[in-house]
């Protein structure tokens, strides 16, 4: 099998050893993976050192392996990548190894960081989704990580680029002074964004962008918004109109598609825009019954919310990158409002018996600390029997993202984090997507 950073694309030059065994090894530990760095060039070489990961706090012995999954990234990160010494030390692996990670397709939950010696002297790293990667005798790639969600409708690879782009001249060809339509025509070929793309099959969900503007400011070294996904997107550039937006909604539900979003990933927070989005609400529900109409927010303006609700909105997805208001608050960096108005929206969601979903952006070392797990588990206790956890891996330089906490007890390993979730709130899903509503 072969491999290539990105964007570098060279195939990797594998130095294996026959030996089961390497003397940086912990004693008494039988070895089996092995840790894997990139030259200057973009390879990815597997050397004869123990594998190892980073768990928020230390570089502990790589662990939770699952095979490389199809449509994962693999890239190269530009610090030095770090392993472990018998006596169990972090220790470098040379100058000029940068360490490996990947970012993972969507329904996957990484595990462990990759383990890499953080160089103050260097900017910040792009904020994506880093995993860490190893390799195991055959050299095959592994990554430490579970697969928590299937979704056969996110197989965005059903999607030959070519189709994609037939398709999308179509739709251009037959309405060209269709704002909405030629900016998701830009979203699925230049970002390869499945939202935009599903409105050119009238399969699955659609994004209705409306150019909302956004409340929050996370810190430089995390991007809550991006869901895991490699690269940010464009937000539209114009304000849509209510009609234009249904007329989309409408049509993508016609032509067989179940779901159809406000607040995608490239928008702002479409509460802030509440009487576009209530108009367009109204429009759609006097044309068709049919379809979920959902909304992505931070739950900032639970009176907005409201106003959905009645009007005629399905689903709601909140985020929320902590159930503790003082973590909550140094990842978001709210403006106008605070965690007990995002508490305040989940209470609506239940009271007006919407399909609630709570996207939880995971990053080991502060996800899967005690308190934070039982504080997740006391807010989200209280939602209806039916709705949703939805974990996903947060995009971030994971250093200096650790950085911002000062962390007051050990984590206790997302794996084991998730293993709580699912005994204590055994009435919730535990995934990490988005599912329409069956109608009767």
């Amino acid at each position: 099998m072969r491999y290539a950073c990105t964007p570098c694309r060279t195939p990797y030059r594998s130095v294996l050893s026959p030996s089961r065994s390497h003397p940086l090894a912990p004693p008494h530990t039988r070895y089996v993976y092995r840790a894997v760095h990139a030259d200057r060039a973009g390879r990815i070489i597997v050397s004869d050192y123990a594998a190892a990961g980073f768990d928020g706090a230390a570089t502990v012995p790589f662990a939770d392996p699952i095979r490389l999954p199809t449509g994962a990234i693999v890239l190269h990160i530009e610090r030095e990548a770090e392993t472990l010494d018998r006596s169990g030390r972090a220790r470098g692996v040379g100058a000029g190894r940068l360490a490996v990670a990947a970012i993972l397709p969507p329904g996957h939950l990484r595990t462990q960081l990759p383990a890499y010696a953080d160089a103050t002297d260097k900017p910040d790293l792009a904020p994506r989704a880093y995993a860490a990667v190893a390799a195991d005798d055959a050299g095959d790639l592994a990554v430490a990580a579970a697969l928590i969600d299937r979704d056969p409708t996110r197989d965005f690879d059903a999607y030959p680029k070519a189709e994609i782009a037939a398709r999308v001249n179509n739709a251009l060809r037959s309405q060209p002074a269709d704002r909405l339509v030629r900016q998701l025509a830009r979203c699925a070929r230049e970002y390869g964004c499945r939202g935009a793309a599903n409105a050119f099959y009238g399969r699955w969900e659609c994004a209705l962008p409306i150019a909302a503007p956004a409340n929050e400011h996370p810190p430089a070294v995390i991007a809550p918004r991006l869901d895991g996904e490699a690269e940010p997107r464009e937000p539209a550039a114009f304000h849509a109109t209510a009609e234009e937006v249904a007329s989309l909604a409408t049509q993508h539900i016609a032509a067989g598609g179940t779901l159809v979003s406000f607040g995608r990933a490239c928008e702002g927070e479409p509460l802030l825009s509440a009487r576009l989005v209530e108009d367009a609400i109204r429009l759609v529900r006097a044309k068709t019954g049919s379809g979920t109409i959902h909304l992505e927010t931070n739950g900032s303006i639970p009176a907005a919310l409201r106003r959905l609700a009645a009007t005629g909105l399905d689903a709601v997805t909140i985020r929320i990158a902590s159930a503790r208001a003082d973590t909550y608050e140094t990842l978001h960096r709210p403006e106008g409002y605070r965690f007990a108005d995002v508490r305040a929206s989940l209470r609506v969601a239940t009271e007006q018996r919407l399909a609630t979903n709570l996207v939880i952006p995971v990053l080991p070392g502060i996800f899967d600390r005690a308190e934070e797990i039982a504080a997740l588990v006391g807010v989200a206790g209280e939602l209806r029997e039916g709705s949703a956890i939805l974990l996903r891996d947060l995009a971030a330089d994971p250093l200096r993202a650790l950085a911002l906490m000062k962390p007051r007890e050990p984590s206790i390993g997302v794996a084991r984090a998730l293993e709580r979730l699912r005994e204590e709130l055994p009435h919730l899903r535990v995934g990490s997507f988005v599912r329409p509503l069956a109608r009767i």
